[in-house]
């Protein structure tokens, strides 16, 4: 199933132009100076669920989950001083309370055991949903729910509303499924108006490995796949042990990569995928070191990337077995050493 896909016409990026102007007054006396603003970066925010321009928390519940089955949508809170997200969100809602619009029970426990994934899959304004099932009875096929606009989902049951992925689809070349997937935005600069996806697969005979999957220009329209060359962040192949978590920025795509063992996390902004041509591909990216140490053995059911606060640099928010949550909000970055990690208090999230 490797194959490499060139018809979708190029992304053009643009960026902020700072226009500098010269004084020709004679300088006034010096004044206090002024706090300086947040710096906000203008444009679509990445899993802003609701249009209020800041990103939004979504996780799965169910057993072990801390949160009744379903899908649990928690919208971000700005700071009436800054405007901008502060890492804590309101009080989550289940917007999964329907099903799944496949499982045939129209139950919330058809999320169970699914991972989830919000982007533009439908090619429109809204933040649609992507669910995938890494195991149980749905293991390695998935769906798209169209997003409402403010942070929920129609009825999937309703026509119209899903889009479904076969497991068929996602298998890499040795008949693996994903262990996990995130949204690849349009990494390999083609844009067809729907995101790419990149996913963590392998066996132990076969080894893991990063894979990139193209979209074809329709949702859930996933059906080849380039197998991608890099190495772990650490220089390894033990693709297994790495979780990952992706968004967009002014930049482009930007990906956490976690080590839960050793506490490594890592993250990779300016990503992009260059095909060989033969099936196989590479990643490139600037590489920071976030944290050492971080959460090591801690399990996190959920870890999901977002500008939190719309300063041009991703944050993290993370969901506990036990129903909770924290922010961390990154800044100072440096090839050259760890960045600066604000963590904000653990709450509970529904």
């Amino acid at each position: 199933m490797t194959a490499s896909v060139h018809s979708r016409r190029m992304l053009a990026w643009t960026a902020p132009v700072a226009l500098a102007l010269t004084a020709l007054a004679p300088a006034l006396p010096a004044q206090a100076a002024k706090p300086t603003p947040p710096t906000i970066t203008a444009g679509q925010v990445d899993k802003d669920l609701n249009g209020d321009g800041i990103a939004d928390l979504v996780t799965v519940g169910g057993p072990d989950t801390g949160l009744g089955s379903g899908v649990w949508s928690a919208l971000g809170l700005k700071s009436r001083k800054t405007g901008v997200g502060t890492g804590h969100v309101q009080t989550a809602v289940n917007i999964g309370l329907h099903g799944n619009g496949v499982g045939g029970t129209a139950s919330p426990a058809e999320f169970d055991g699914a991972q989830i994934i919000t982007g533009l899959f439908r090619g429109e304004t809204e933040e649609d949903f992507l669910v995938y099932y890494p195991g149980g009875i749905h293991a390695g096929g998935g769906l798209v729910i169209r997003g409402a606009g403010d942070g929920t989902m129609p009825d999937p049951y309703r026509s119209g509303n899903v889009h479904t992925i076969i497991r068929d689809q996602l298998l890499d070349a040795n008949g693996n499924s994903p262990q996990t997937l995130v949204n690849g935005y349009v990494a390999d600069g083609v844009d067809n108006g729907l995101p790419d996806l990149i996913s963590i697969s392998g066996d132990a005979t076969n080894g893991y490995r990063l894979d990139y999957h193209p979209n074809l220009g329709a949702p859930g329209a996933y059906f080849v796949i380039t197998v991608l060359t890099n190495a772990t962040p650490t220089g390894g192949s033990d693709w297994q042990n790495w979780s990952i978590a992706s968004t967009e920025t002014a930049s482009g795509l930007a990906l956490f990569l976690r080590n839960a063992t050793t506490g490594d996390l890592y993250l990779w902004t300016g990503v992009t995928m260059l095909d060989n041509g033969d099936g196989t591909g590479t990643l490139t990216h600037i590489q920071y070191q976030v944290a050492a140490n971080w959460n090591t053995g801690v399990t996190i059911s959920t870890l999901w990337a977002a500008d939190i606060n719309t300063d041009g640099t991703p944050d993290l928010w993370t969901v506990l077995p036990n129903g909770t949550y924290q922010a961390y909000l990154i800044s100072g970055l440096s090839t050259d050493g760890t960045a600066t990690v604000t963590t904000t208090r653990a709450k509970q999230l529904a």
